[in-house]
């Protein structure tokens, strides 16, 4: 039944996808004004995570984030409309993903030399548009099918069935989402098979295994499942970050964690992870899921009063 209910949900946004992408921004601007406006959607998650990252920045600049990260998330879920109806090589050819020259090598590379290589990615750019990539290199030594993304199950059983629908829709292969609890049995069963496994690291872990450090000056627990099964497989792992150069156009940038995760410490490669996000964070703010709750930790049941004040 739900599965029947997600197809005459989605059957309408095919056909808005027809539409062409500067016409879908004009969306995004409605959207933005509703959702930043009318709405004011998450604006107390939004404000409580960023005075919790930034707790010396000046009202205006924090508010100013606030405003981009609304235009930001708007044009990310026209995208994903305009996105449902055009394969990865259009999306290439109108310049919206490219790859850089340097990380179109680092994957390759890895790719090649190792039996199967670990992708730790956050919720930056367009990342529902990262399954892709393939199509976005100039010369890739993998196809789509050779890409397997680990995900969170969703509790609503109407909101499962329409993710896989519009996800699996896109990658076409049956095997290019796996649920995060079944993904370790499903690689120890294909370890023969050559494969690039994406795991999307910063969402809180809300069961399971966990890792803490300190991100963006708050203590944090991160998903360590992607460092966890490469350590026990001796994998590599690359970090991808999914730059938003401007509206339409975004660079992802691929670099080495490791070359074999089993040869550092437990956390090591978590840590190495965290610290990138953070880098890539502070040199563009807005770029990235601040309406998440990311510190579910902190936020709002232990230290919620003292980061809103």
């Amino acid at each position: 039944m739900y599965r029947v209910l997600a197809y005459l949900l989605v059957a309408p946004l095919y056909l808005l996808s027809l539409l062409p992408l500067r016409v879908h921004y004009l969306f995004a601007d409605i959207l933005e004004w509703l959702l930043g406006d009318v709405f004011k959607y998450r604006r107390d998650v939004i404000d409580t995570n960023l005075k919790g990252a930034f707790p010396d920045m000046p009202q205006g600049e924090r508010d100013a984030i606030r405003r981009e990260y609304y235009q930001y998330l708007s044009d990310v879920v026209c995208e994903m409309v305009w996105a449902m109806t055009r394969s990865g090589n259009h999306i290439r050819r109108k310049g919206f993903y490219r790859v850089d020259p340097e990380s179109e090598k680092v994957i390759n590379e890895s790719f090649e030399n190792s039996p199967s290589v670990v992708v730790l990615l956050a919720h930056t750019g367009n990342w529902e548009l990262s399954s892709d990539l393939p199509h976005y290199m100039q010369q890739p030594s993998f196809g789509i099918k050779d890409l397997t993304a680990a995900y969170q199950t969703l509790h609503s059983p109407l909101s499962e069935q329409l993710f896989l629908l519009m996800r699996r829709k896109r990658l076409n292969a049956p095997d290019s989402l796996i649920a995060s609890h079944k993904i370790l049995r499903y690689i120890l069963e294909h370890r023969k098979a050559k494969r690039l496994y994406f795991f999307i690291a910063d969402q809180y872990p809300y069961s399971g295994v966990a890792h803490a450090n300190t991100f963006l000056g708050l203590p944090t627990e991160w998903h360590n499942g992607g460092e966890v099964i490469a350590r026990k497989l001796h994998l590599p792992v690359l970090y991808l970050y999914l730059d938003r150069v401007k509206r339409g156009e975004y660079i992802i940038k691929i670099s080495q964690i490791c070359s074999d995760a089993s040869l550092g410490g437990p956390g090591s490669v978590t840590d190495t992870y965290a610290a990138l996000l953070e880098r890539d964070i502070l040199a563009r703010k807005e770029n990235w899921l601040w309406s998440h709750k990311r510190w579910k930790n902190l936020w709002p049941y232990n230290c919620s009063k003292e980061i809103k004040n």
